[in-house]
């Protein structure tokens, strides 16, 4: 094992390869042909070898994610933020399958990662690689910008990403439909409050965030 982490459990598979393994022994099948799709669209998620039950063979990315890129280099947030925002804008481009499952915030028939924030994106040597598609739906893309902008706001940072938030955050939203994304708080926010992961200090942050900007509609 190489990774760990509370949804999913990461190993050697070979040269170049691993296995995303579901810790709940859950099928990971929808959310390979999830990856497979965004691929043959032209979007960056990793190359899938092979998937069976709770297991995904994969290509193995090297690289630091965007999280630590932001943590080592704080004078480039709005960098780091321009390139949130470009990759959720070339994601509005990619139809969502038919099969996959609508998500919360309305109709809409974009592919829609739901989780892309910078410990998702991984910078490596061939540009910036989108991981971890378990939350994929379908929908209207404001929802995964305001994913994005719910976490860029309100996850807890440690003192090594002290004063990054607001650099990134501004970057990101001058490079989205931030008044679409709006209305689609509430719901995402729902969403991300029912996490069982998420502690009861970040849910009350959330509720405050939501609060004023939906106040300002």
């Amino acid at each position: 094992m190489i990774a760990s982490g509370c949804d999913c459990e990461i190993f050697e598979a070979g040269p170049g390869r691993v296995v995303r393994r579901a810790r709940d022994g859950r099928s990971l099948e929808r959310e390979a042909a999830v990856m497979r799709h965004a691929r043959r669209h032209g979007f960056p998620a990793p190359e899938v070898l092979d998937a069976d039950g709770p297991d995904i063979l994969m290509e193995r990315l090297e690289g630091p994610s965007l999280m630590e890129e932001v943590a080592s280099t704080p004078g480039q947030a709005a960098e780091h933020g321009r390139l949130l925002a470009s990759l959720l804008r070339r994601l509005s481009g990619v139809p969502a399958p038919g099969w996959l499952q609508a998500a919360p915030g309305g109709p809409g028939n974009r592919l829609l990662h739901l989780d892309l924030h910078p410990a998702n994106v991984l910078m490596t040597p061939d540009g910036p690689r989108v991981i971890d598609w378990a939350n994929a739906g379908r929908g209207a893309p404001g929802a995964d910008v305001a994913c994005t902008w719910l976490v860029l706001a309100t996850a807890p940072a440690g003192p090594s990403l002290e004063g990054w938030r607001d650099g990134v955050l501004a970057a990101f939203l001058e490079g989205v439909d931030a008044a679409a994304a709006r209305r689609h708080l509430p719901a995402v926010a729902d969403r991300r409050r029912a996490d069982e992961h998420i502690s009861a200090v970040e849910k009350a942050e959330i509720s405050a965030f939501v609060a004023r900007e939906t106040a300002l509609t």
